[in-house]
């Protein structure tokens, strides 16, 4: 599962335990990026990003954080990962979890036709978003994941801690304790 993780919250972890669950894995990889190719840099440093997620993650023990990504630096290809971990495990079949929102983009990813023959794909819905909106990419097939659907976003999170309003629930309160402390998204 990757992405910027900025910060990480209840809805990712809500659909990394559905996944493990409904597709048998063996673990679920968070694997923050250090910058989106398509996005902009993630207001928090890489080094926050990364506490979070331990903080995150210390109660799910099949729930593992790989920062790979962060370490590499620059922008993050999806491809480039896909391509090092089938080099370090060529037995493994690996899973990329992916929100319809990341689907709409995915025939802008670099190499994106190459992707499909290097991992199976898991597409979970996301609140108004429409599977008809995703364009075709030749090859390209996922499992869908449904349920549990926790209506939450980073960036909400973010405006919420700027206007000091409850984020309570949204992430773990380790978490929301480390972000307070270190004055993150104000």
């Amino acid at each position: 599962m990757g992405g910027s993780f900025d910060p990480v919250h209840e809805g990712h972890i809500a659909l990394a335990q559905a996944a493990l669950e409904t597709f048998s894995l063996d673990e679920v990889r968070f694997m923050p990026c250090a910058q989106q190719a398509l996005k902009e840099h993630a207001p928090a440093a890489a080094k926050d990003r990364c506490a979070m997620l331990r903080l995150a993650l210390a109660n799910h023990p099949q729930f593992t954080l790989d920062c790979r990504e962060i370490y590499r630096g620059g922008k993050t290809y999806t491809y480039d990962t896909l391509m090092a971990l089938r080099a370090e495990e060529p037995e493994a079949t690996f899973w990329f979890i992916i929100g319809m929102d990341s689907a709409q983009s995915f025939s802008k990813w670099y190499r994106a036709e190459a992707l499909p023959g290097l991992c199976e794909f898991i597409l979970f819905d996301r609140p108004g978003i429409s599977e008809s909106t995703v364009p075709a990419v030749p090859g390209f097939k996922a499992h869908r994941l449904t349920g549990p659907l926790l209506d939450i976003s980073s960036s909400d999170i973010r405006a919420a801690v700027a206007e000091k309003r409850l984020i309570r629930y949204a992430i773990c309160d380790l978490e929301e304790r480390y972000l307070r402390d270190h004055n993150l998204y104000l």
